[in-house]
């Protein structure tokens, strides 16, 4: 279904509407959201097919788009390379649902260089994790060792254990990795979150160091009843609690800043999912990517507004692509295509005839929109592998996610 015809060509299109264009500033970052400059970058104004793209660009990692009020346009990046895997990004967008901001986030890639950090804790944990922004590493007693972290200053070490059944957590400040760190740690406060019986979730944190910090053991499942999650007190506005629950494909994610009032301490609440719909088609030739059809989704909580799909097509240990399209890009529409592979320097996102590949599709509904969204800055742990990276970010949101996922050969 490539029905979508030609576009003119980008600046003719802008000399001829009335009133001057919005610029856009567009930033490709890492999972710390700092600066990547792509192997590939383009960008074009109107339909997703049957238009020329125009290339950005590469020895950057922002650029300035100027954009009509309501254009819709897409941008396409080639993030660097990681261990000869090729990873694409792209988005499908109109200028009316952002600020002035859009960044942009690879999904592997990171342009820090990492090491091993070892550190001593007091007083001693029977049993904690050590967390950096981009690993964590179990120990008990005083000290822990080997824990990847990004180099340079300005990052975090935090820890988070127990001791006695009392839960404690610590954290360094800002300090330049990889020197060895010392962690104080505390008891800490509790909250309380419910969430329905069977229902597979989650609690933990994420400081506004990038850091990810888990507060309840993995593998957690609602009772229906109260479940004690701690709450540490050396917490600061920016520092965000992080809850998800799922039940079946369909999930909720809750973001609080930590000076929120509903997660103060001895604060209570609840998260739940309806139950969420997403189904479509897709078919697709040797050489392009796939074309989707009957894209139906429903069952959003009320108060949520529909905000897009995400989609994620992979050929494993040899190319990735992940894109997002908007609510006001697809408006009533059912079916979609979007010619990526026809962009410069893209040929490489289609998959190899024959391969095996995983194809993912999500629907996002939520109570901010996308301009705040996809301004923030990201974080490091995709929440739902495959499926949430684009609106994994810092900033306190209310998401549901309807998931839909398939394995066929290309």
């Amino acid at each position: 279904m490539k029905g979508l015809k030609l576009f003119a060509p980008l600046f003719l299109v802008l000399a001829a509407c009335s009133g001057g264009p919005q610029t856009l500033n567009v930033t490709l970052v890492d999972g710390l959201g700092e600066p990547l400059q792509p192997q590939a970058a383009a960008w074009r104004i109107g339909p997703s097919s049957g238009g020329s793209w125009a290339a950005l660009p590469t020895g950057q990692s922002s650029w300035s788009l100027p954009l009509l009020a309501n254009s819709r346009f897409q941008v396409a990046f080639r993030c660097p390379d990681v261990s000869g895997v090729q990873f694409y990004v792209s988005l499908d967008l109109r200028r009316s649902e952002l600020g002035s901001l859009l960044r942009v986030r690879c999904p592997v890639a990171y342009a820090s260089p990492m090491a091993a950090v070892n550190g001593s804790v007091s007083p001693s944990l029977g049993s904690g994790t050590a967390f950096s922004a981009r690993g964590a590493v179990s120990f008990t007693g005083w000290s822990f060792a080997g824990l990847t972290a990004p180099t340079g200053p300005g990052r975090e070490v935090a820890v988070f254990g127990d001791s006695g059944g009392t839960p404690y957590f610590g954290r360094t400040g800002l300090v330049s990795l990889p020197a060895a760190v010392s962690v104080p740690v505390s008891p800490t406060n509790t909250l309380s979150l419910t969430t329905p019986p069977g229902f597979f979730s989650y609690a933990g944190l994420v400081l506004s160091t990038f850091v990810p910090v888990d507060l309840v053991p993995p593998g957690w499942t609602g009772t229906g009843s109260p479940h004690p999650v701690a709450r540490p007190s050396s917490l600061f506005g920016g520092d965000l609690f992080q809850f998800w629950t799922c039940h079946g494909w369909s999930c909720a994610i809750l973001r609080k800043d930590a000076n929120d009032p509903a997660v103060a301490p001895g604060a209570s609440f609840s998260l739940s999912v309806p139950p969420l719909s997403l189904s479509g088609n897709q078919s697709h030739t040797p050489s392009a990517l796939p074309t989707f059809s009957n894209i139906v989704s429903g069952g959003f909580s009320p108060g949520l507004s529909f905000l897009g799909y995400a989609l994620f097509l992979g050929e494993p240990g040899v190319r990735y692509w992940r894109h997002f399209l908007s609510a006001g890009v697809l408006g009533g529409a059912t079916g979609y295509y979007v010619d990526v592979e026809q962009a410069p320097g893209f040929a490489g996102v289609v998959p190899s005839s024959g391969s095996s590949v995983q194809l993912r599709a999500t629907a996002f509904a939520g109570d901010q929109p996308l301009s705040a969204l996809l301004a923030a800055r990201p974080i490091p742990q995709e929440t739902f592998a495959a499926h949430s990276l684009f609106l994994d970010r810092m900033w306190p949101v209310h998401l549901e996610a309807a998931l839909l996922q398939s394995t066929f050969t290309w």
